[in-house]
């Protein structure tokens, strides 16, 4: 106990001393700057230089008054704290929390509800990445980090603008254009365990504007491990991960564009190696699993001005994806095994008028039309053979916004018309309002989530087994979709020049919510349960000092509410619920401290710490409590070393290798997944 409470005052220590009074002066930006400034002029390439976040209507909004609880990371932010790869970004922000969800594959919870299954959505550059066959996003050494420009986080339902897949939150990457790169920058990082190899990444940024022409590429080649920790199964058998949990990732960014013509062309190659198995116990120790998740899409958008108050942008999308790809490998060497290849492809056209007044009210007016086409090439031994159905969707919506002298008040409507799901109508208002120091928001937003083609793929999977061995009385039907309701509430007042408080308080009601399910004989399906619902609390402090860096303090608290999946339950092996206010896997108190310090106008530091309460998971049938945990990082960084443009870093990370573990948000027997362990990471970068 002495010796936790002596780690934990270091870090307090260390990070009061990286913050001393000679450090100088500060890159990053408060939002104070922009609201003097009229935003509606504002355009894209000054969007990277303040904390804004982009509205319905294209135009820049200051956080504060954006409708949404938004979290805005810059890339400044991002470099400066030595972000390995996006875990290290969002485990910072409030509500977020990561999870194993099966095979060595990591997702995230919001809110304390598991949304790595559809309810998250992430986008690069307005390309979804999610893959359509589940909707889930794969997380650990994945997403390049050198060429984001910012993050835009909207940290609650964003289904009327984004659809489906938004029905926990958003997250939108944006990189940099070229009139910001103006060059090309190179950069290699290499980690390592206290056992083995951590990581190896090389990225490379390019870009140039010529006249009205504008070309950016960027890509990054990564290899990691997941860890170097043992992992035990449910029977007690064991493996070093430092040997076969590789994570893989290729990705290329490619977009010119040409006036008001915009090409964007994406291409991601992730692969997961594994040896935890699916559930409770190991895969054998000769061999291992790969899934592989690979996306190849293009965004075409062009957009018109008809006047300065009324905009035309057009949009068509189109993605090709091969997610969870199964091969089964051996360490002898043997022929690997394909065991699953199924591809699905997405197309979308959207079509959206915008009509903005001068002061910043405006009208958006869209439609789209989308959908999924499955291709089953390779079925799994006993899986489905047949062709699954091609999802459509017809979406209708608006979304008008108008400032009084009192409240800015916003309304939105979004009308979805599924060939297999029927419609679906979800309304949004907001009241918000900017006084001098203190602002307010009033949220009220419906949100859904339809079900894909791997769900109904596994359901006639499930049915025709039923019948195959007699059993026609266990068919399940096909889900529906799901809805949540969401009811939230931001204050925040700047106490002090460039000191920053908000507090926000949210309410969440899920009804049918889609959830896996596995029969006594391990053959799994979906199915609806009536509902879960969460409610807590979010609050912020943000210091911006001009002459030496900055300071940002989080804290978030859920409870559960409302609970009918036993899967979320925290139940003994005596089928007694010992905690009815929390859900499996997600800790109820989170702090987040990140702190930078410009020693130098070359020289900085930057400690982030970030503290989780106890959760509960499952190891097989037996509940597990995983005590507290505190993580600690620190990353040194030297900008132009002996000449312009050169760049290093030093980061060490986990310092009191307090060795986190990923808890499965859900009961799916999955023991904890051993997270990274104490690492040190170098890193070179050149730009000119």
């Amino acid at each position: 106990m002495k010796d936790k409470a002596k780690k934990y005052l270091a870090g307090g220590l260390f990070a009061l001393f990286s913050l001393h009074e000679g450090a100088l002066a500060s890159e990053h930006l408060s939002c104070d700057t922009i609201t003097e400034t009229d935003i509606v002029d504002l355009d894209l390439s000054e969007l990277g230089k303040v904390p804004v976040f982009l509205s319905a209507n294209q135009k820049a909004t200051c956080t504060r008054q954006a409708a949404g609880i938004v979290t805005v990371i810059s890339g400044q932010e991002i470099r400066n704290m030595g972000a390995r790869d996006l875990i290290d970004v969002l485990q910072l922000v409030p509500g977020f929390s990561f999870g194993v969800d099966t095979s060595n594959v990591v997702g995230l919870g919001i809110r304390g509800i598991q949304a790595h299954e559809g309810k998250v959505a992430l986008f690069i550059d307005g390309i979804n990445l999610n893959e359509h066959r589940f909707g889930t996003t794969q997380f650990g050494n994945h997403f390049p980090v050198e060429q984001i420009d910012r993050i835009e986080i909207i940290r609650g339902p964003g289904s009327i603008i984004h659809g489906n897949f938004a029905e926990m939150g958003v997250i939108n990457i944006i990189s940099k254009n070229a009139s910001q790169i103006d060059g090309v920058k190179v950069s290699g990082a290499y980690g390592r365990f206290e056992r083995g190899e951590a990581r190896k990444n090389m990225e490379l940024v390019a870009g140039k504007k010529w006249g009205d022409w504008e070309v950016t590429l960027s890509g990054k080649n990564g290899e990691a491990h997941r860890s170097d920790r043992i992992y035990r199964d449910a029977l007690g058998q064991s493996f070093d991960m430092s040997d076969s949990n590789e994570l893989e990732s290729r990705m290329i960014n490619f977009d010119i564009k040409y006036k008001d013509i915009d090409f964007r062309m994406l291409v991601d190659d992730y692969s997961v190696d594994s040896r935890d198995g699916f559930a409770a116990t190991t895969t054998g120790p000769e061999r291992y699993l790969n899934n592989r998740f690979t996306t190849y899409a293009g965004n075409l958008n062009y957009q018109y001005d008809f006047t300065e108050a009324i905009q035309l942008d057009l949009n068509a999308q189109f993605s090709r994806q091969n997610p969870w790809e199964r091969n089964r490998k051996y360490f002898s060497g043997e022929e690997p095994l394909l065991r699953e290849r199924v591809f699905v492809d997405f197309y979308k056209f959207d079509a959206k008028t915008t009509f903005a007044s001068d002061k910043g009210d405006y009208l958006v007016l869209g439609s789209s039309f989308s959908f999924d086409k499955f291709d089953i090439r390779m079925p799994e031994e006993g899986s489905l053979d047949t062709p699954v159905p091609t999802f459509s969707d017809y979406t209708a919506y608006a979304e008008g916004s108008y400032a009084f002298p009192w409240v800015t008040a916003l309304a939105g409507l979004r009308f979805d018309a599924y060939n297999e799901y029927g419609t679906n109508l979800a309304p949004r208002v907001a009241l918000t309002k900017d006084f001098g120091r203190f602002h307010f928001k009033a949220l009220y937003s419906q949100a859904f989530r339809i079900p894909t083609g791997g769900n109904y793929q596994k359901n006639e999977e499930y049915n025709a087994k039923q019948l195959t061995e007699g059993t026609e009385e266990k068919q399940v039907g096909q889900v529906r979709p799901e809805k949540t309701h969401t009811a939230e509430i931001e204050f925040g007042y700047e106490l002090l020049d460039n000191l920053d408080l908000t507090v926000n308080l949210f309410d969440i009601q899920s009804k049918n919510i889609i959830l896996y399910a596995v029969d006594e004989k391990n053959d799994d399906f979906y199915i609806n349960a009536a509902g879960q619902s969460t409610r807590g609390i979010e609050t912020g402090l943000r210091y911006n000092a001009k002459d030496w860096g900055y300071l940002e303090l989080d804290y978030s608290f859920y409870q559960a509410t409302r609970n009918t999946a036993d899967k979320y339950k925290i139940i003994t092996a005596k089928n007694q619920q010992i905690h009815d206010r929390l859900n499996v896997g997600f800790p109820t108190h989170k702090v987040t401290l990140n702190a930078h310090a410009n020693i130098t106008p070359s020289f900085s530091i930057n400690p982030t710490l970030i503290f989780v309460s106890d959760r509960y998971g499952y190891t097989g049938d037996l509940l597990t409590q995983h005590k507290p945990a505190w993580m600690a990082n620190v990353y040194f960084r030297y900008q132009n070393l002996l000449t312009k443009g050169l760049e290093v870093g030093l980061g060490f990370y986990d310092i009191f290798n307090e060795r986190f573990e990923y808890v499965q948000p859900y009961n799916g027997g999955h023991p904890a997944l051993p997270g990274p362990s104490r690492e040190i990471m170098l890193k070179l970068s050149y730009q000119y």
